[in-house]
């Protein structure tokens, strides 16, 4: 795969976590965090929002089936390469775990980042 492809994954897999991430806005209550609510409160308390919801169950689903989608496919190139290449056998297993931390390092960042913008979006509506 080309640059590119990785690129266009990546952003294909950001939205669609993103959307599944964030609750409707029906759901969302508004709620009042004027007073000394501290921010590491309301980003817990959006943290939990954002996980604790319908839609965030296909987010996890989503998140499964790309971890098990790379392993299946390091796996297969492994297989192929060993069964008809004629050399000593290789394995596949060290780029496999980096690109999966990768995903899971990148997941948790995304979900890490869009819980601090939801943050700071509430505070800033209570300051007002």
């Amino acid at each position: 795969m080309g640059f590119s492809e990785f690129v266009v994954l990546f952003l294909i897999y950001s939205g669609l976590l993103i959307f599944f991430l964030v609750p409707f806005s029906k759901q969302e209550q508004s709620k009042d965090h004027r007073g000394q609510i501290s921010f590491s409160s309301v980003f817990k308390e959006n943290l939990v929002e954002m996980i604790c919801h319908k839609k965030a169950l296909f987010a996890l689903m989503l998140f499964g089936l790309g971890l098990i989608t790379i392993q299946a496919g390091f796996e297969g190139a492994e297989w192929h390469y060993n069964a008809h290449s004629g050399y000593s056998p290789i394995s596949n297993k060290l780029p496999a775990l980096y690109s999966m931390g990768s995903v899971v390092i990148y997941t948790v960042v995304l979900l890490l980042s869009l819980g601090y913008m939801r943050t700071l979006k509430s505070m800033k509506s209570a300051k007002l």
